[in-house]
């Protein structure tokens, strides 16, 4: 029987960002048989799990002496900090360890290296494959000379799902949200990068801006004080029944532009699809490689363009997302698609 080790550093509860939950849905995927997770902090979800050594390049000869006497023939590497020098060097000392074992690097971020960086990576540090969420990063990494394939995050169709109008308003009393508003939602990290400021002429224009920051992440606080001060909403405690949120708004809005402030492949935009909202989105990484404009998903790149799509998107009546969503993107379909380009 094949073994497959899939090693990440972190899955462990709340499953409130989008790198943890990406790795968390890896780990549930390959939870089967005798595959074998690894990893720095448990999951009670988790089953077959071991424990990562603590030190930064994983040398623990437990370690290394178990990785090899599992004989595992893929060995696949979702790191927290995506495809950084270190990660590289991590997954180049298991390859030593188990050398017929074929090396998967997941990177779910845009990393930039310098030039020394690179000449390491491409001359002594190459995994067998590498797996990125947009075609800019499959291209960059190519010329690297490291195999590349593209591939997407997904969700969970069953939690985020949509709900009728009633239900909205329903939702919005138990929240406490404003029922004759239209209301915008970003999910993400409270930041600069995020480029939430540019939201605020819409709240000239009478809508709601609701944003949920993450708790695995420091909150830029006086940026945060300053957008509360113009208008903005702020929810920064875990929320475990997020999708109402989602189910309770009515737009949803990824402004970011920064490559290193969100994962290339947005999850929240494919949660707000999956409870059927209409998205207004930057063309940020691996969405526009995947989404084309439709009635309702709208890219933006100025103040003058949102406040043309936003209007666009107010006016529609039945929109379409969801059904993308089950089409293509659960995690079962992610997954699976990947295992067939691994193969």
């Amino acid at each position: 029987m094949k073994t497959t080790i899939l090693i990440t550093e972190d899955i462990s509860e709340p499953i409130d960002e989008g790198i943890k939950n990406f790795s968390y849905h890896f780990a549930k995927f390959f939870d089967v048989d005798n595959n074998i997770i690894y990893c720095c902090l448990s999951n009670k979800n988790i089953h077959n799990i071991k424990y990562l050594p603590k030190n930064k390049f994983f040398i623990s000869l437990s370690f290394l002496k178990n990785v090899k006497s599992l004989k595992p023939q893929l060995i696949i590497y979702v790191p927290n900090g995506s495809s950084t020098l270190m990660s590289f060097t991590r997954l180049k000392i298991v390859s030593i360890i188990c050398r017929t074992a074929k090396m998967i690097m997941v990177s779910v971020q845009a990393r930039k290296h310098n030039y020394i960086t690179k000449g390491l990576i491409a001359t002594f540090l190459k995994p067998d494959n590498i797996f990125v969420l947009s075609n800019i990063e499959a291209l960059y990494y190519e010329k690297l000379g490291i195999k590349s394939f593209i591939s997407s995050v997904g969700v969970d169709v069953n939690k985020f799902n949509s709900v009728t109008a009633n239900d909205k308003n329903k939702l919005r009393q138990k929240l406490g949200l404003p029922l004759n508003v239209k209301i915008l939602l970003h999910v993400g990290h409270i930041n600069k990068g995020r480029n939430l400021a540019m939201l605020k002429i819409l709240l000239k224009e009478g809508y709601k801006l609701v944003i949920i920051g993450s708790t695995s992440f420091k909150t830029d606080i006086k940026y945060k004080h300053r957008l509360e001060k113009a208008g903005y909403v702020f929810l920064n405690d875990y929320i475990e029944n997020i999708e109402e949120y989602y189910q309770a708004s009515d737009i949803y809005v990824f402004p970011t532009l920064s490559f290193n402030s969100a994962m290339e492949f947005p999850l929240s935009v494919l949660e707000a699809m999956s409870c059927n909202l209409p998205i207004l989105a930057t063309r940020f990484g691996g969405l526009q490689n995947s989404f084309y404009e439709s009635e309702c998903f709208k890219y933006f790149s100025d103040k003058n363009e949102l406040l043309e799509k936003i209007y666009l998107l107010s006016k529609i009546t039945i929109c379409h997302n969801r059904e993308i969503v089950l089409k293509n993107y659960s995690w079962g379909i992610v997954f699976n698609n990947f295992l067939k380009k691994v193969e």
